[in-house]
């Protein structure tokens, strides 16, 4: 019996237009109202995924910033969280500084970048026209070393983007070479399209996420399952990415979507429809809720 289910937002929670379907919504009803809890575990910033933890209605933890943040939303407590030290977060933005790289640095309340590029445009394109806030980002400061220098909020983590691979490739190299970060690299190029009016901007880039070291969704999960007596077994994992691949290897049952990158489904015990399917739906259905197809 599972106890626990975590779940990544984008990409596998959202279909490919951002939405959260009927049927995902009345299955995950159903899963909590057995009492199983029912986490979000997400890459994105706090306000944003508690947007959508309160449209689900779902366990009261969320799992936010790839693992750096869990928080409870009824209370406000910070549960648990692992922070990038300022001064390592200084020299990895001196270094993409010198280096012409493309960066943008989080904390809880705000997204620090030097102009609006690669990522940060693809998410300013795609989220900032949309009302509701579980959809949103954090406030996008523009900003170079000296207003990070000033910064008394924590750091969740920094992103790195280049469009050039071998340029990409040569940064990540030097970037092993710090030893108190937990380095994220996507083994892809992202390819994205955002509508600018009415054309259509076609983004390629490649990105790395950093964070405090052994900091990634699964040590999260197991922080707060811990904490709740939930033993490995009784915890399933859905995701789709590269970011998703520890929790997907080390949770009792770990899901990838079909629409997913190789090396999530590289990992996964079960491969789930795709995200424009309800897979999560089917996947609770049939794991959980014994509904045969």
């Amino acid at each position: 019996m599972y106890k626990f289910i975590a779940i990544d937002i984008d990409g596998t929670l959202l279909n490919s237009s951002g939405e959260l379907t009927k049927h995902t919504i009345d299955t995950i009803k159903k899963v909590t109202d057995l009492g199983i809890k029912v986490v979000l575990t997400s890459g994105r910033v706090t306000d944003s995924v508690k947007g959508i933890a309160y449209q689900l209605n779902t366990d009261n933890h969320i799992i936010c910033d790839n693992g750096a943040t869990v928080i409870d939303i009824n209370t406000s407590e910070i549960v648990f969280s692992k922070y990038i030290d300022k001064n390592t977060i200084i020299k990895l933005v001196d270094f993409c500084l010198t280096n012409n790289v493309y960066y943008m640095v989080f904390t809880n309340k705000e997204i620090i970048v030097k102009d609006l590029k690669h990522m940060a445009f693809a998410f300013y394109k795609q989220r900032h026209h949309l009302k509701d806030e579980a959809t949103g980002i954090s406030q996008i400061k523009f900003a170079g070393l000296d207003y990070i220098k000033s910064v008394q909020e924590p750091f969740t983590r920094i992103i790195i983007c280049d469009e050039d691979r071998a340029i990409y490739n040569s940064i990540i190299n030097v970037l092993k070479s710090f030893d108190d970060i937990e380095l994220l690299a996507a083994p892809h190029i992202s390819n994205k399209i955002v509508k600018d009016g009415d054309k259509e901007i076609v983004l390629s880039y490649s990105y790395a996420e950093i964070l405090a070291k052994n900091t990634n969704k699964w040590t999260a999960i197991k922080s707060l399952t811990d904490k709740l007596g939930i033993k490995r077994e009784e915890i399933m994992a859905i995701g789709d990415n590269f970011n998703d691949i520890q929790m997907i290897q080390n949770a009792g049952l770990g899901i990838a979507m079909n629409n997913g990158s190789p090396v999530a489904k590289e990992v996964a015990r079960v491969i789930a429809p795709s995200n424009n399917e309800d897979g999560v739906a089917q996947i609770m259905e049939r794991y959980v809720l014994n509904v045969r197809y």
